[in-house]
């Protein structure tokens, strides 16, 4: 489900539940809306808002984190390549010919996480193709010929090989990721009993029912916004992709 509908649900069930609220306010006998019973059941409706409350800010600590690591991850693969790339440019004219399968593997890397910048309409072109470990092959099959391109070509050789396992790690966050909905739910529906209990012992007015209506929406709000931080490489919050161009921009030169 797309992070758009999730918070539209959300905004629909909180509000809903300060609705409800006014709705069965409407119904109960004068006695249960007494000043004693509205401190009995605020008391209760505090200590729910508290775990809510608790509960949004380890989902947004932990989704943040995620989202930071990987675009520490993007960064660190991007100055990965350049550095390959340059390991083989001084290697010599032996390994010229492995430098654009390295280059065309980052480029494939970027249709795969970024096809939207590109703009193509065949999604076909876009999977991700291992050229990095066709370039891994070749490096392998290198002839050193002094003892400083046999450091260069285990370099190059180590380096690409910690690459290949980001890379399958990085399809796996691509085709992954996201939040579990049971972790969404647990707060959407602490929140909209706490709307549901003000509602209950709040004047029917134009102010209180915007007010819960702001609340509604800020919490929905929240709710995209942890659920797309929890999917750094899809949606709407998706990773930067500079690192990448700045990468190709470098590969490839003398």
């Amino acid at each position: 489900m797309h992070s758009y509908q999730i918070a539209a649900i959300t905004f629909l069930v909180i509000f809903g539940g300060a609705t409800m609220g006014f709705l069965v306010q409407g119904l109960l006998p004068g006695h249960h809306l007494s000043s004693e019973s509205k401190n009995a059941v605020h008391l209760g409706a505090g200590l729910i808002g508290t775990l809510a409350a608790l509960i949004l800010g380890l989902m947004v600590s932990s989704t943040k984190d995620t989202y930071d690591k990987t675009g520490s991850f993007i960064s660190e693969m991007s100055a990965g390549y350049v550095h390959v790339d340059r390991l083989l440019a001084n290697y010599g004219q032996e390994a010229e010919h492995i430098r654009p399968i390295l280059s065309n593997s980052l480029k494939k890397m970027h249709q795969f996480i970024w096809p939207e910048e590109l703009q193509l309409a065949d999604q076909s072109t876009l999977r991700a193709r291992m050229e990095l470990e066709h370039a891994y092959n070749q490096t392998s099959m290198l002839k050193p010929g002094s003892q400083t391109q046999q450091q260069l070509q285990n370099d190059a050789l180590h380096l690409m090989d910690d690459m290949i396992q980001k890379r399958w790690l990085m399809q796996e966050i691509v085709m992954g990721g996201g939040i579990s909905i049971i972790l969404l739910i647990s707060p959407v529906i602490f929140i909209s009993f706490i709307t549901f209990i003000y509602a209950l012992f709040a004047p029917r007015n134009l102010t209180v029912i915007l007010a819960l209506l702001c609340c509604s929406l800020c919490i929905a709000i929240s709710v995209f916004l942890i659920n797309e931080l929890s999917s750094p490489l899809k949606g709407t919050l998706k990773v930067s992709s500079k690192p990448v161009h700045i990468a190709l921009d470098q590969m490839g030169k003398e």
